[in-house]
């Protein structure tokens, strides 16, 4: 954890500023804390592999514990729940090898990694649209500088979006450590993390960021009106060069049903949620038909009330009206991944090999992934062709002008490196 975050840290019960407590064990570099105990006027808090665990939920007192008795491998274990030995040792070696995979992690941290959901993030039809509102609205708010924020922001997917446009880098904030753990190592490295729970007050300081978000995951918070005043609080600086934003993305509509439905809420229901500013609400349909058709995104439009009560998903954003006019309006197609990677075979692809030429073959993993993502087959071809030197150039970095066509149908992907 960079001292800048410790900057912003604040404690999510009293509110008060938080710093390194010295006397009790930790591990410091330069302006990066490894390992401590941070304290505040009424409690203390671990950070665990530069994570700091910002609630006393669960395992994390315990965790807190092995920290201060100078064990923070233990802590890791406890935060990543790996009471099995074998499974423990197994994780600790791949934690150790600069060759180990993310899929290879995702295996030992499976349950409660939803590995299977995160392998094939970044073709899902859901993804596509949040990551195009991503840098739309957050291209327009960082535009001067600032900080965003990714809430309930699981390993990272999204993150990775903001971290060309996020002055210090943005933060991660999730319940789940083994999920932050991944984006740190894999998917967003960079990032600064922080575990919190997001059914309570934030812990960050008023106007710590210009942008925040949070993607398929509202549906799943109980105090959604707290969560959703918390984001309005956390882009809340009257002195900013800008006026900040908010994103809520892939939110499901109580209207209709859905896999994975969650507490959804109608559209009138978000509406009331922010309160204090007025969002601007979108079907997620509409956003996903501008980005099939390649683009621009149409963030200006004004769905209607039909419209929206219709749709299974939802987009909300809100932005103070000095800001409006760069934030609703026409956005290119953004496929940038926010950070550079590795050109890489989609995961939902198998490879078959004919001769000088290879045959991907597109295949979803489940019954209930085909049910939930088959819009990907909209822009997902069910097979194409290719040569096997145009692949063993794209092994190389190096993009083909033949698979050019296959990168804009989310064949071909710029995966984080070591993904898979």
């Amino acid at each position: 954890m960079h001292l800048s975050t410790l900057d912003i840290l604040r404690c999510p019960y009293c509110g008060g500023s938080l710093e390194l407590v010295t006397s009790l064990f930790h591990r410091r570099d330069g302006d990066e804390i490894h390992d401590g105990i941070l304290g505040c006027h009424c409690c203390i808090f671990a950070v665990i592999d530069g994570i700091p665990v910002m609630h006393l939920e669960g395992t994390s007192s315990a965790a807190r514990a092995h920290v201060e008795a100078g064990r923070p491998d233990m802590a890791r274990r406890l935060m990543l729940n790996l009471p099995d030995e074998a499974l423990a040792a197994r994780f600790d070696d791949l934690a150790s090898s600069t060759s180990a995979t993310y899929l290879e992690v995702v295996k030992v941290l499976d349950s409660s990694a939803e590995g299977g959901y995160f392998l094939y993030r970044f073709s899902d039809p859901t993804y596509l649209v949040s990551h195009s509102v991503v840098r739309a609205v957050a291209g327009a708010a960082l535009r001067r500088g600032g900080r965003a924020i990714d809430l309930c922001g699981g390993s990272g997917h999204l993150t990775r979006a903001l971290m060309d446009l996020s002055r210090p880098p943005p933060v991660l904030a999730d319940l789940y450590f083994s999920k932050i753990w991944l984006a740190r190592r894999f998917t967003a490295p960079g990032c600064e993390a922080v575990c919190c729970d997001g059914n309570g007050p934030m812990p960050f300081a008023r106007g710590a960021f210009r942008y925040a978000m949070c993607a398929d995951a509202l549906m799943f918070i109980w105090t959604k009106r707290q969560f959703v005043q918390e984001m309005l609080r956390l882009i809340d600086d009257p002195d900013a060069a800008a006026p900040g934003a908010v994103v809520i993305s892939h939110a499901h509509n109580a209207h209709v049903w859905s896999p994975s439905h969650g507490n959804a809420l109608p559209p009138e229901g978000y509406r009331s949620l922010f309160e204090t500013l007025e969002p601007r609400l979108f079907a997620e349909g509409g956003l996903f038909a501008d980005l099939v058709k390649g683009g621009p995104i149409d963030l200006s439009r004004r769905d209607s009330a039909e419209i929206l009560d219709r749709d299974p998903a939802l987009v909300a954003i809100a932005s103070r009206p000095a800001g409006s006019d760069e934030v609703f309006g026409l956005h290119p197609a953004d496929a940038v991944p926010g950070a550079p990677g590795e050109l890489r075979i989609n995961p939902l692809y198998v490879a078959e090999p004919h001769g000088d030429l290879v045959r991907l073959r597109l295949q979803f993993p489940s019954e209930d992934y085909a049910e939930e993502f088959g819009a990907s087959r909209q822009y997902l071809p069910d097979e194409a062709v290719v040569s096997a030197a145009a692949l063993a150039a794209l092994a190389d970095g190096r993009m083909p002008p033949e698979l050019a066509e296959l990168a804009r149908r989310r064949v071909i992907l710029e995966l984080p490196r070591k993904y898979y």
